[in-house]
């Protein structure tokens, strides 16, 4: 069952004026369901500055939970509200982006109202709290066996994910295979592409023409395992005096930021920038390196990927399909500084790996299209509407 003129409801922990990736899928695929007759509400915290509700387009309604002060590595947390249950109660089929407040509150609310749920994937809860929050691991046992008791087989109807890592984090938790459905992200291809470059990003940083740049982007937080990673690029740049680090993203963790490094002068933190220029910083570097904890793979890397920028990431539960040796440079243990740095070091020095690197990666990016990617979900929102009983996968 997807038939025209159904209600989805999103359930997540950021939304505009913040800008992640959580909100860059949300226009991607509130657009194209809208598109095709559907109408959707997103339902998220209440960031300074913004409206209770708001209808930014035609068949797209935000409604905003109001947030205490609480706020966490770039997001803020909310209060479910009466509202909350309001947009649910409306709702065909409800999509919960985050388990924090929003998410479980959200989550008991539908279950409770008899509503069809999906869970997107997009975090391990396991490694947040272990490796950001620093808990002991038996309360990361424990809170990774409610999540697999109480959580996802009690409120949710069927799974979303984009990586292999969140897919193989279901599998670990117990959920039923059947259940999981492979949405992989897409990029937009007429602003990542190699040939947007409307602003000279080396000469606004004072970055010298031949110099080797390395590029991140993204929030500058724990979960992206950023403090490694400048430790390492600070490491790499002893021995090579001609590479330079680009930190694009919001500073959240500002110790990080402001810690003293030997080769400060070439570790660049721009903060936050705009749509239009993001292109031009892909285009303006060598490579791009993210060796995040969280996520094997991300918006950013599939937008380094389609602006023909080689990749250094993760090669813990790697995907597969888009993202292996040949199309990427992985570092396999992300908690050796060493590793990252000798793999930062390695692409700085081989151009010719670089461009081949570069150029699979591009073919295999270029495959991915948000219409594939909203067919999948509506795959997976007829397997959650069929009786359980008969409930079977079909292509």
């Amino acid at each position: 069952m997807v038939v025209v003129g159904m209600k989805f409801c999103f359930l997540v922990d950021s939304y505009k004026p913040i800008y992640d990736g959580v909100i860059r899928y949300l226009d991607s695929v509130s657009d194209a369901l809208i598109k095709d007759g559907h109408e959707i509400s997103i339902v998220c915290p209440q960031i300074p500055g913004t409206e209770k509700y708001e209808n930014p387009h035609p068949g797209l309604r935000v409604v905003r939970c109001p947030t205490p002060g609480w706020y966490a590595q770039g997001y803020y947390i909310a209060l479910p509200d009466l509202n909350l249950v309001k947009e649910i109660r409306k709702a065909d089929f409800v999509v919960v982006h985050s388990i924090a407040t929003l998410g479980v509150i959200g989550g008991i609310v539908a279950r409770l109202l008899r509503k069809k749920t999906g869970l997107f994937v997009h975090q391990d809860e396991r490694l947040v709290l272990r490796e950001m929050l620093n808990n002991p691991q038996w309360s990361v046992n424990l809170t990774a066996a409610l999540i697999s008791e109480l959580y996802y087989p009690g409120f949710i109807d069927v799974f979303f994910h984009a990586t292999e890592r969140f897919k193989m984090k279901l599998i670990d938790l117990k959920v039923p295979e059947r259940k999981i459905f492979f949405t992989p992200f897409a990029i937009d291809e007429k602003e990542f592409n190699p040939n947007n470059n409307k602003f000279d990003i080396r000469k606004q940083h004072n970055i010298p023409d031949d110099a080797i740049v390395s590029l991140f982007v993204g929030r500058i937080s724990i979960e992206k395992n950023i403090e490694r990673l400048i430790q390492a690029m600070d490491a790499a740049m002893d021995e090579d005096p001609n590479l330079y680090g680009l930190f694009v993203g919001k500073k959240t963790q500002m110790e990080v930021v402001n810690k003293v490094r030997k080769n400060a002068d070439r570790i660049i933190f721009t903060g936050f920038v705009s749509d239009e220029e993001l292109p031009s910083y892909y285009n303006a570097s060598d490579f791009f390196t993210s060796p995040s904890i969280n996520e094997s793979t991300c918006f950013t890397v599939y937008e380094a990927m389609s602006c023909e920028l080689p990749t250094i990431i993760s090669g813990d539960r790697h995907d597969q399909e888009i993202v292996h040796k040949e199309n990427t440079f992985l570092v396999m243990n992300l908690r050796s500084i060493t590793e990252i740095k000798e793999a930062i070091l390695h692409l700085s020095k081989d151009k010719a790996l670089r461009k081949k690197i570069a150029k699979n990666a591009k073919q295999l990016i270029d495959r991915r299209t948000w219409e594939y990617h909203v067919q999948e979900v509506k795959r997976g929102i007829r397997y959650a509407f069929q009786p359980k009983g008969r409930r079977k996968r079909k292509r």
